[in-house]
């Protein structure tokens, strides 16, 4: 007795699903990551134990510990960040300004910033500090 041969399926059937996956994937990842702008400036973050930030925001100021500053990707100076600071809508425009602060600014070289952001009309700014873990040394928050 002879069985009849079976019809060979196409070999490149089996990569359809595979491709279908893989597109899921990247639609997943793209609704559910954060791209943020990187600032141009390195900063170390101050670490405590009971931070509820794992990445600072992408709207945040930044000040490392040279005295530079960068907002939304732009390095600015003391002259022209309150001008900056009000020319672009924010995220969350009731509530604090997010600055990150270099972990090895000292205090007087942050008050002529918090003073122009005071002239600039911002109310209330958040430090933000990382979770103890998630920051690393040199890191720019964008994304880890």
């Amino acid at each position: 007795m002879r069985l009849a041969e079976r019809a060979r399926r196409p070999a490149d059937d089996g990569i359809v699903p595979l491709i279908n996956i893989v597109f899921l994937l990247l639609i997943f990842f793209l609704i559910v990551g954060t791209i943020a702008p990187k600032p141009d400036i390195s900063v170390a973050y101050p670490e405590t134990e009971k931070s509820p930030v794992t990445r600072a925001p992408a709207d945040a100021l930044y000040v490392s510990s040279g005295g530079y500053i960068s907002y939304r990707g732009a390095a600015l100076d003391i002259d022209s960040l309150a001008a900056a600071v009000t020319a672009v809508p924010r995220d969350d425009a009731d509530g604090p300004l997010p600055v990150v602060v270099d972990r090895a600014l000292p205090a007087p070289e942050l008050a002529p910033v918090l003073g122009a952001l005071a002239g600039a009309g911002v109310e209330s700014v958040r430090l933000i500090t990382l979770r103890a873990g998630n920051a690393r040394s040199g890191d720019t928050g964008s994304g880890s």
